[in-house]
């Protein structure tokens, strides 16, 4: 269970972190989804931090559990998205699959 609430938790770390880039730099705003795996996996890469270990499942090789936890932190990006986007006006920017990106409309 803690290993599934780390990997929720970095996806969520993570996303947080592209959108202060993409505020921030003008460049980071216009590869968002890039910026996304790269945080993801390298966040990942940088706690040597394997899924398949937590849940005690082995693999051949331990690298490439490492890498695929990476890509299941970014992945697990668009489930917040999604969630904020329903609890919230924030959607999704125009690069990511969760719609487009518009300002709230506001009726006199």
């Amino acid at each position: 269970m803690y290993t599934f609430a780390i990997v929720a938790l970095l996806a969520l770390g993570t996303i947080k972190l592209v959108d202060f880039l993409a505020d921030n730099l003008s460049v980071a705003g216009r590869m968002r989804s890039l910026l996304t795996f790269v945080v993801g996996i390298g966040a990942v890469l940088a706690l040597d931090y394997s899924l398949f270990d937590g849940f005690g499942a082995g693999i051949r090789d331990r690298m490439l559990g490492v890498w695929t936890t990476g890509f299941v932190v970014a992945g697990l990006t668009v489930p917040w998205r999604a969630l904020f986007g329903w609890l919230t006006s924030d959607k999704a920017m125009g690069d990511e699959t969760l719609g487009l990106h518009a300002p709230i409309r506001r009726v006199a």
